[in-house]
């Protein structure tokens, strides 16, 4: 059985590439370039329904778990600022500090809050943690340059110290040392500008957590948005569930996933450029390949004197279908993938201060899983064209 299908592979693909090099190769070229155009738009419209719903949380390789409230997907897909939020912050992670099995832990908060330098004022994603050893990097931003254990909060010494990236640098126009006013308040400075290959491409800042719930007033109720939680024993993953009640606890991979399940509209946009690609695709395919099929009834002809059974027929055009399909989609992928970095150029260029979409090699295999599903879609036309001039019909 798998001789004969190799031998039915060797003749669709000896076919494909007599058509790629002979006359009907513009038939056949634009079948594959159909898929490819179709393969590489569903790629970059995924990317970025990927990218808006997955830049909602504080996600860093230096973080093993995050703690973040249960939703119903109601809050923002482009920055986690109006969902629930955690009370007793500050108590709760001193009790998960003292866990023999976690390295540190610190509760997140996030605000959209003006900052403001000499002329310069720009709105900027503010994040409030506390520093303390063995943190790293929250957001990509190197946490251990604030001072730890927040100082205002636990000896009532305010510090005004403020990380910045690089990107919010730029756009404020400040170095270390700077004076800043966040929020309207004149005391803060610039503690660090992290410029590592690590830090984000969009204006973010790190300041103590406390110092950014009084400037919010959020203070009263100590709130966070999340918790980020290091350790290297998988076992604390049951004692963190227990820590709020409609809280979920969440691996790196998890986050990812459920960041995207929990945002409506990027998965509406992507399962909508799917829909979309793979019609097109279909009616591409089925178009310039039933012309070809036709204007190479010949072939058919050669076939049956030869004594090459309907059947076998049939399954030579459904391999060579898929082969072509499966060549679009893999080119399309490609140029998905490429595409979507220029689409992040552009936009950090003309529209934002950061990518907008998601950058990641998987989605190559995803435009080739389409183009599958493409190619499993024009063959009852095709079967169909086949077996009528098989049968002589015209």
């Amino acid at each position: 059985m798998f001789t004969r299908w190799r031998g039915y592979g060797a003749v669709a693909f000896s076919h494909l590439w007599s058509q790629l090099t002979g006359t009907g190769r513009k038939r056949v070229l634009l079948s594959i370039l159909g898929v490819a155009v179709a393969i590489s738009l569903l790629v970059v419209v995924t990317a970025v329904g990927v990218g808006l719903a997955t830049s909602t949380s504080v996600y860093d390789d230096d973080v093993d778990y995050w703690i973040v409230p249960e939703t119903d997907g109601g809050s923002s897909p482009l920055i986690a600022t109006d969902g629930p939020a955690f009370g007793g912050a500050h108590e709760t992670a001193a009790e998960l500090d003292s866990h023999p099995d976690i390295e540190y832990v610190s509760p997140v908060k996030t605000e959209v809050v003006r900052i403001e330098h000499g002329d310069r004022s720009e709105y900027v994603l503010v994040i409030g943690v506390i520093s303390t050893p063995g943190i790293g990097e929250i957001a990509g931003l190197d946490a251990e340059l604030l001072s730890p254990n927040d100082p205002y909060y636990t000896r009532g010494e305010w510090t005004g110290e403020v990380v910045l990236s690089d990107s919010a640098g730029s756009l404020l126009e400040a170095e270390e040392s700077d004076t800043l006013r966040v929020a309207g308040n004149e005391n803060f400075t610039v503690v660090g500008v992290d410029s590592a290959s690590g830090a984000p491409t969009f204006p973010i800042a790190l300041v103590q957590l406390h110092e950014l719930q009084v400037l919010t007033g959020s203070d009263e109720y100590d709130l966070a948005d999340q918790f980020v939680v290091g350790t290297n024993s998988p076992s604390v993953k049951s004692d963190l569930e227990t820590v709020y009640p409609q809280s979920a606890v969440l691996s790196r991979t998890e986050l990812t996933a459920r960041e995207t399940m929990d945002s409506d509209l990027p998965l509406a946009l992507s399962l909508t450029g799917f829909v979309v690609a793979v019609a097109i695709g279909t009616l591409f395919v089925t178009t310039t390949m039933g012309l070809e099929l036709v204007a190479d009834r010949r072939r058919v002809t050669t076939l049956n004197a030869l004594g090459i059974s309907l059947t076998s027929q049939l399954r030579l055009v459904a391999i060579w279908a898929l082969a072509t399909t499966t060549a679009g989609g893999l080119l399309g992928g490609i140029a998905g993938f490429a595409a979507t970095l220029g689409v992040n150029e552009l936009a950090l260029r003309f529209l934002t201060s950061g990518p907008i979409a998601l950058v990641h090699p998987g989605f190559v295999v995803y435009g080739l899983v389409a183009s599958v599903v493409i190619g499993v879609l024009t063959l009852p036309f095709l079967l169909l064209v086949t077996n009528r001039l098989a049968r002589g019909v015209p």
